[in-house]
C-alpha cells in the first residue's frame, strides 16, 4: 500500500505540483484519509518520501551514466548535464519555487545533490582534458553558465513560445556548451559550387 500511495501522490504532483491535498490523494486511491495516515504521519512525511525516491533515482542514473562503456566522454558529459528524474514529470519554475518556499529542508537536500552532480561533471571534464578530448576551461565560469541556463530554460513562456520542452531545450544548450559553435575538424569542408562564366549565345 505504501508504494501505491507514493505512486499516486507522484501522479498528483506531476499534475498539480506540491499543493495537492491529502483528500485528493485519498480520493484517487479510493481509500480514507486515515488509511493514508497509517503509512505517513503527515503530508510533509509523504513529500519527504517522494523526494527521497527522486534523489535515489538521480543517483542511480548518475551511476549508470558514469559506468556506461557505450558512452564516450562527450556523451557522458552531455548525459550528466541533461538527465532528469524518470518518475517526475517535467520540472518547472513553479514546482521549484513552491519546494523552496514550502519545503526548504527538502530543497536544501536537492541543492546538496546538485553539488554532487556538478562534481561528477567536473570529473568527466577532467578526464576529457587529460585525454586531449576536451579543452581546459574555467570550471567556475562553466558552472555559472550551466546553472544560469537551467534557470532560464525553466521559463514556461519561453518553452511555449518556442514550442519545445525543457529537456529538448537543455539538450541543445548542453550540446552548444560542449561542442561550441565551431565546425568539427573531422567534418569534410562543404564543396564550393563552381561558377562558370556565361557563354556567348
Amino acid at each position: 500500500m505504501r508504494d501505491r500511495i507514493l505512486a499516486v501522490a507522484l501522479q498528483l504532483m506531476n499534475a498539480y505540483g506540491i499543493k495537492f491535498t491529502t483528500s485528493d490523494l485519498a480520493r484517487d486511491l479510493g481509500v480514507s484519509k486515515r488509511a493514508v495516515y497509517e503509512h505517513f504521519d503527515s503530508k510533509e512525511a509523504l513529500m519527504a518520501a517522494i523526494f527521497d525516491n527522486i534523489r535515489t533515482d538521480f543517483r542511480l542514473q548518475i551511476a549508470t551514466i558514469l559506468q556506461g562503456d557505450d558512452l564516450d566522454i562527450t556523451d557522458k558529459l552531455k548525459a550528466l548535464m541533461v538527465f532528469s528524474p524518470k518518475a517526475l514529470g517535467p520540472l518547472n519554475e513553479k514546482m521549484i519555487n513552491d519546494t523552496k518556499r514550502f519545503l526548504p529542508q527538502e530543497w536544501a537536500k536537492f541543492e546538496a545533490y546538485f553539488q554532487e552532480r556538478w562534481e561528477m561533471i567536473e570529473q568527466v571534464i577532467s578526464q576529457g582534458v587529460n585525454k586531449g578530448i576536451l579543452e581546459p576551461v574555467d570550471l567556475a565560469v562553466l558552472r555559472k553558465m550551466y546553472l544560469g541556463t537551467i534557470d532560464k530554460l525553466l521559463d514556461y513562456h519561453f518553452l511555449v513560445e518556442n514550442d519545445t520542452t525543457f529537456r529538448n531545450a537543455m539538450t541543445k544548450a548542453a550540446d552548444i556548451m560542449i561542442r561550441g559553435l565551431t565546425v568539427c575538424q573531422q567534418r569534410p569542408p562543404a564543396k564550393a559550387e563552381t561558377l562558370l562564366p556565361p557563354t556567348d549565345s
